[in-house]
Order: C-alpha cells, then structure tokens, then sequence
C-alpha cells in the first residue's frame, strides 16, 4: 500500500522546486531587462543559509537581487521575492517586495551589504504602517536601520508576477535609481 501522505509532500516539494527555478529565471531576466546596473552582491541570490543542526529550517526565505549603478553604491534597486516568515504569522502567501533605497553616502562593508539584501522584506513587512499591495510606500529615516536616509517600497503576492513586464511595472512604481 503507498503512502499518499508522501505522495502529497513529493508533489508539493516539487511545487517549491519549480517555483525556485521560475524566480532565478526572473532574476536572469531582470539583470538582462537592467543592462545599467550590476549587481552589489555578484551571484550570490540567498543569504543566511545555515548549516547546523540547530537550525529550524533549510529553505530559503526568499531570495534576493541589489542592483547598483556603477560607481554609487548609496542608491540601490532591492528585489526581494519573499517565500516564507517564520516568524510572521500573518505572512501567508510568497510576495515580490522591491525598493528604490537611498543609504548615507560612504563605503558598505561586507555586513552592511548583507543587511541591505534584507531592506525591501524588511521595508514592506515591518517598517510601512500597513501593507498595501501595488502601491509605492515611501518611509524616511527607518528607525530600525540608521544607514537609510530613505526608500521607496512596493510589493504584490509573487505569483501575480506572470512576465518581465509585472515585475518591471512593480520596479516602475518605486523609482529606478
């Protein structure tokens, strides 16, 4: 007799699989659609991946794309495609969360560039007064986060982002730096 429980978790594990691949192949996409910008982190997509055993999940919560003009690192176009909150109950569906973020002007090191790969989650779940999807949410001065003079933040449930064009319009409403 089969076991239909693991026949459920092996559709939905492959579910999350195709939905990985579908956002790295937006990401792709969005560094050909942005030929001005690079990227402030290179290839690296996912940040606080652990290894250790006390670690309470191994998935990634979403990943993440820093696009930067060259030259000026204070301005910077976050893309984060957000899968999951642990701790956030109220988060209940994957989102595509991007920012348009003005930092003070001077060299980021390596952690505060980590921390600026989290500043569209971060923008949109914590730091807006409510969560309005597809409109532009400008806040000055986070408190949570002393380097950001200002950003400019929308977001709308991922699966929503059905082309390059969806997710273009969502960087639009934000402002390209």
């Amino acid at each position: 007799m089969e076991n239909e429980n693991g026949k459920q978790m092996g559709k939905a594990i492959r579910a999350v699989l195709d939905m990985h691949a579908d956002c790295i192949k937006l990401l792709r996409d969005l560094d050909k659609a942005l030929p001005e910008y690079e990227s402030l982190l290179g290839n690296v997509v996912a940040l606080n991946m652990g290894s250790s055993i006390s670690r309470r999940a191994y998935l990634a919560e979403g990943l993440i794309r820093l696009y930067v003009r060259k030259g000026d690192s204070s301005r910077v176009l976050g893309v984060n495609l957000c899968f999951y909150d642990e701790n956030d109950p109220t988060f209940i569906e994957p989102i595509m969360a991007v920012a348009n973020t003005q930092y003070l002007v001077g060299p980021a090191d390596t952690q505060e560039k980590l921390k600026r790969g989290w500043d569209p989650w971060y923008a949109f779940l914590a730091w807006a007064p409510e969560r309005l999807y597809g409109e532009a949410i400008t806040i000055d001065k986070p408190a949570k986060r002393s380097s950001i003079e200002k950003t400019i933040v929308a977001a709308t449930p991922l699966y929503a982002i059905k082309s390059l064009a969806a997710a273009t319009r969502l960087i639009d409403l934000v402002g390209r730096p």
